[in-house]
């Protein structure tokens, strides 16, 4: 059966305060897409390095919190098979989900592009 966490890639975290510019060097320095982002010890949303690059234009933004590019946070269970993580991408219209293990616990993001690839 195609679950959801096989197709999931683990995500560091970054502070929703972090600068941009800081959040997407790091990630394309350790070579990564995504990352979730956490306030206040609670992850809130995900961050794609794509989005940041797109938006990332000008030096104004440079200084703008990574926050301001993030997706909001909508999770599945690694065991849920990708399709049903797909619609809940479409019906929320995001580009990526948080995939949680039995316990509850972060253990990756899965992309739309990522679910249909691997179908």
């Amino acid at each position: 059966m195609p679950f959801t966490g096989k197709v999931a890639v683990g995500a560091p975290t970054f502070d929703h305060q972090t600068d941009s510019y800081d959040v997407t060097v790091d990630l394309i320095v350790l070579g990564l897409d995504y990352a979730f982002l956490k306030k206040d010890d609670q992850i809130i949303g995900i961050v794609c390095v794509d989005n940041l690059l797109e938006e990332f234009n000008s030096a104004a933004n440079s200084e703008a919190k990574v926050a301001e590019f993030m997706e909001p946070l909508i999770s599945i269970s690694e065991y849920e098979h990708k399709l049903k993580a797909a619609q809940l991408m479409r019906e929320n219209k995001v580009e990526h989900i948080a995939v949680t293990n039995r316990a509850g616990d972060f253990v990756g993001i899965a992309s739309f592009k990522q679910l249909k690839t691997e179908s």
